[in-house]
């Protein structure tokens, strides 16, 4: 090729590089006023420029031609991105197979999706969406990478099981709606790039939700397992028990009551997969509406008004029975409210008879001080406080069980446990990611075979002696100081010459 040809190549590349930037300089302005004119536009947190991308995946992004030429210049509305997508995307990952690692069609629209701006009922079109999957997903992506964190459990939450199968990697086994949002919600690596990182309190808040979800999934697979749970929980007025928690209690087993059993759903009028119960909770008088993960059969778990509960010995019933759960809630709270004044008037008598007995004792000990025996008072005051000891031990077992947010202490627990068995599963991966002939082998013996020959022989060793000796004593005597000279006093006469020659110069020069 002639150095014209090489010139005239390198100012193509500088034109389509310059034209890039300014493409996505422009497709940017454009975006910001659209969300000063434009109407119910999710909010976006982060800078509006990058939108939290890795800067490498954002720089060949806006490099790329698919996204310069088609997605700016063709692309114009939020319609036309969807129908794009429809057709284009065939998996999420960032990168395309092959060794050019050019960015993918499905980030490309992504980061179009973001310089035009979505709207709330957009975005809930999109992760509605039954024409294709990836526009689904490239939703739930663009939530969670510029979306507020305090507002994704409330997007991703009803799609966390979603049974719809979509291909994230190329090539690969297909997986499920709902793993991909699990997947956004709980990990930060991103098929070779990293998502943007939650607060600490509210990345482990998704975890313990999504364990919760966990939780309510396999409850509710059991329940349609079970067939005479299932139609115990269909009958209007049934007693159950079902979950609740808002903003301000934890989320906590209640005694409720089904008022209505959902087999459509409310917008579409489409058949749910799993029936949904509209239940009041008898405590508090309120009306909501649960999946059937989040519903039980009463007596199953402890309420947290509950003084006893399925936890306590002897309450529990056994495996494959039905409680008669009428008759143990019709006698149940009066007995447990007639036992509870009967306890408050008995503790209230015991602690008069403990302050007479301490006048006595008083008493008792003045007279025994005088000459009498005291051995009576020491031993009965030794078992007043064992059993003081007891009953605060089990009021604070009582207050462990009906504490409301037990529940949530426990997952959080669960959570610190899994992300403990994660790190160490990441410390024996990058063990085994070593090279067979250093497994096993401290740092310092690794560091050593870096300088071995095949021979075996020690490199470093070679060369020392291949150094030339010096003779031990002439290093010595070399190292050893200098003799210096004595110094020698000056005689009368040359003194008075340096003094004569002072004065010439003060004269001369003042």
């Amino acid at each position: 090729m002639s150095r014209s040809a090489l010139w005239r190549q390198e100012a193509n590349v500088q034109d389509r590089a310059r034209h890039a930037e300014e493409t996505f300089a422009r497709v940017i302005s454009e975006g910001s006023t659209i969300h000063s004119h434009k109407k119910g536009v999710l909010p976006l947190l982060g800078p509006d420029d990058t939108f939290n991308i890795h800067p490498v995946v954002l720089s060949s992004v806006a490099k790329s031609p698919y996204f310069v030429n088609k997605c700016c210049e063709k692309l114009m509305d939020w319609n036309m991105v969807v129908d794009e997508i429809y057709y284009e995307v065939k998996h999420l990952e960032p990168w395309t197979a092959g060794a050019s690692k050019s960015p993918s069609t499905a980030f490309c629209l992504l980061l179009r999706l973001f310089s035009l701006r979505c709207t709330e009922k957009q975005m809930s079109l999109m992760l509605e969406h039954v024409d294709s999957p990836y526009i689904r997903c490239v939703g739930f992506l663009y939530l969670r990478y510029a979306a507020d964190p305090s507002t994704l459990w409330t997007w991703f939450e009803p799609y966390l099981y979603d049974e719809e199968s979509v291909q994230i990697r190329q090539g690969k086994g297909d997986t499920t709606v709902g793993e991909y949002c699990r997947l956004l919600l709980s990990e930060l690596d991103y098929y070779g790039t990293r998502l943007p990182r939650h607060p600490i309190a509210i990345e482990r808040q998704f975890k313990v939700r999504l364990l919760q979800a966990e939780r309510s999934e396999e409850r509710a697979k059991q329940h349609l397992e079970n067939e005479a749970a299932m139609q115990y929980f269909q009958k209007t007025g049934a007693r159950v028990m079902a979950l609740y928690g808002d903003e301000e209690n934890p989320i906590t087993w209640y005694d409720a009551v089904v008022d209505r059993v959902i087999l459509r759903d409310l917008e579409s009028g489409e058949m749910l997969h799993r029936p949904k119960f509209q239940v009041t909770f008898s405590e508090y008088g309120n009306t909501e509406v649960v999946t059937l993960g989040e519903i039980d059969l009463p007596g199953t778990h402890t309420t947290n008004t509950s003084e006893g509960g399925a936890d306590e010995p002897g309450r529990g019933r056994g495996e494959g029975s039905k409680p008669d759960y009428h008759e143990r809630r019709g006698g149940g709270r009066g007995d447990r409210g007639y036992d509870r004044g009967e306890r408050g008037r008995s503790n209230d008598y015991n602690r008069g008879n403990y302050d007479n007995d301490r006048g006595r004792d008083f008493r008792r000990d003045h007279y025994d001080h005088r000459g009498g025996d005291n051995s009576h008072h020491g031993q009965r005051g030794y078992g007043d406080r064992r059993n003081y000891d007891d009953q605060r031990r089990e009021r604070s077992r009582s207050r462990d069980r009906n504490d409301p947010r037990r529940e949530e202490k426990d997952l959080m627990e669960e959570v610190l446990r899994r992300e403990r068995e994660k790190s160490a599963a990441k410390g024996r991966h990058d063990y085994a990611s070593r090279p067979a002939a250093f497994r096993g082998e401290s740092d310092e013996r690794i560091q050593n075979r870096r300088h071995m020959n095949r021979d075996g022989s020690d490199r470093r060793q070679q060369k020392r002696e291949a150094q030339p000796k010096v003779d031990e004593t002439n290093a010595t005597e070399s190292k050893k100081p200098a003799a210096t000279a004595p110094v020698r006093e000056k005689t009368a006469a040359e003194l008075a010459a340096i003094q004569e020659k002072k004065m010439k110069l003060m004269a001369k020069y003042g």
